[in-house]
């Protein structure tokens, strides 16, 4: 049996993992000198209201290789058992060179360890295929291949209420974030094939969802439902998603709550939307 697992940078609650039956396996999140296990000991509500009180970021630590061993055991139980990793892109974790190193500590079965080249919501259109195969019976191989190329086609892009966290973090000087705070300039970030930029400031969240919008309308591989993302602010999710609607057509799409490895940077407010582009490419 192929058994998938994903890191918590999915964004995957519990009670979704368990329905479609997959592994999440927690990064950790530390406060200071609080630790929490991601998605487990601290969720996307506590996480953002934390985030909004502390005057430091808190730090997130990838999964080591030795917890990776331990899972993988567990999901190699039977003989015939496979294993599909996909894990957070190398650009924001060493998540998934932990995987392969835990990998090679089982040279004799068939794992197979995926770097998405995305992260968080990004995450779930692969997600959902690598489920479907599986539940199909195709082997892990066949699952790993599938997956391999359409992440190729996967584009995230999230827009951001506040530059405050970014500056926090180190990613635009404060001159910058003060300027665009006064300026109501709203960064549209975009995470494709493990690139990682700002593709576009724009003032209002009006403009921001517009420009995302037009976007997915010109790109998106309408065979399959977009994933939306929010950080606690349902009445700005909202207003996005019916921009989206009305822009794309989009009559379905899967919701989760961003989570910590995004969430520290964006802050709370944000909104974005992840979806197979019909052609692949930078």
């Amino acid at each position: 049996m192929v058994k998938i697992i994903v890191d918590s940078t999915s964004d995957i609650p519990q009670e979704e993992a368990a329905r479609l039956g997959i592994t999440v396996v927690p990064l950790t999140v530390r406060f200071g000198e609080e630790e929490f296990r991601d998605g487990v000991d601290l969720l996307p509500a506590e996480f953002f209201t934390r985030l909004a009180a502390c005057r430091e970021l808190p730090t997130t630590s990838q999964v080591s290789s030795g917890v990776f061993m331990d899972v993988f055991r567990d999901a190699l139980a039977d003989k015939d058992d496979e294993i599909v990793g996909l894990f957070l892109t190398h650009r924001l974790s060493g998540t998934c060179q932990s995987a392969c190193i835990a990998r090679n500590t089982f040279p004799r079965r068939k794992i197979y360890v995926i770097d998405s080249g995305t992260g968080s919501f990004g995450l779930w259109p692969l997600v959902r295929e690598a489920v479907r195969m599986r539940d199909e019976g195709c082997s892990g191989a066949e699952i790993a291949a599938r997956i391999e190329e359409l992440k190729r086609h996967v584009i995230l892009r999230i827009a951001l209420e506040t530059l405050k966290f970014a500056q926090k973090g180190g990613r635009i000087p404060m001159t910058a974030a003060v300027v665009g705070s006064l300026l109501q300039v709203k960064p549209i970030l975009r995470i494709q094939d493990g690139k990682i930029e700002i593709e576009k400031k724009v003032r209002g969240n009006q403009a921001a969802y517009d420009f995302m919008a037009k976007r997915m309308d010109a790109e998106w591989d309408r065979s399959c439902p977009p994933s939306v993302t929010s950080a606690q602010c349902p009445d700005l999710l909202a207003a996005f998603v019916r921009r989206l609607e009305t822009e794309t057509g989009m009559t379905e799409h899967d919701h989760h709550e961003l989570g910590a490895v995004i969430g520290v940077y964006s802050g709370p407010g944000a909104v974005g939307v992840a979806y197979l582009m019909e052609k692949p490419g930078y």
